[in-house]
């Protein structure tokens, strides 16, 4: 990676840090228009979004073991099924249309006050459903953070549980991701490993910043933010 990929790793990973996700819903769509492949992107990102979401977990005095169990169980076969797919069919996909209109369409949902109405709330054949869809979501998109919001402040209007449910689910889904992906399809360049310092330091960088933000409008900057980002991408692409 050259200095201009390290230095919007950098930044991402302070987003990610404060909100719980960025890396991917930012990183996956620049790494595309920069010239990578959607597998390539999956190799690059995924070990500094999983270091920076355990990170959150092991500093989180939150827990929800129930949402984790769900996760599995739900979660992880549809993203498994995207993934096989995505192998077989990637040159036939515009994967950044298809991500610009993920990120817009959550993101707005995101911002709607009867939002669980529309997609998810405590009903739990509802959550049942929304967690298959996560996985089919992020399996086909990397951009899952979008919907996981969505479903993590609808089960909480605190920021620490929002954090907490956003880091523990992406967490799980990257490291199956990256696992099947180097298993199945495209080894990680192992590289990438030595540049695992830049969302530990990151991580400790933000915590400042984090703890300044107001309850009540923690999710609204991250989607407005989301929203704006992929209405910029889907602008330049069309």
């Amino acid at each position: 990676m050259d200095t201009f990929e390290l230095i919007l790793i950098f930044i991402l990973s302070i987003f990610q840090s404060i909100f719980g996700v960025g890396l991917l819903v930012f990183g996956t769509p620049a790494f595309l228009l920069i010239g990578y492949s959607f597998f390539d992107v999956i190799n690059i990102l995924l070990p500094f979004s999983i270091t920076i979401s355990l990170l959150q977990i092991i500093f989180s005095k939150e827990h929800n073991r129930d949402f984790q169990t769900k996760l599995i169980i739900y979660c992880m076969p549809s993203l498994i099924l995207s993934l096989i797919f995505l192998i077989n069919y990637q040159n036939k996909i515009n994967f950044i249309i298809l991500m610009s209109v993920t990120i817009i369409v959550f993101s707005l949902v995101n911002l709607l006050k009867d939002k669980n109405k529309i997609i998810f709330n405590n009903n739990t054949g509802k959550i049942k459903i929304s967690l298959v869809l996560l996985g089919f979501i992020h399996g086909l998109t990397n951009l899952g953070g979008s919907f996981l919001t969505l479903i993590a402040t609808n089960m909480s209007t605190k920021k620490v549980s929002i954090r907490y449910n956003i880091a523990s689910g992406y967490l799980i889904l990257g490291i199956v991701q990256l696992l099947f992906v180097n298993l199945f399809h495209k080894s990680l360049d192992l590289y990438i490993l030595y540049y695992l310092f830049i969302p530990v330091i990151c991580f400790y960088i933000s915590q400042r910043f984090y703890k300044s933000i107001n309850n009540e409008y923690f999710y609204k900057i991250l989607n407005i933010v989301i929203l704006i980002y992929g209405f910029y991408i889907i602008s330049n692409n069309i």
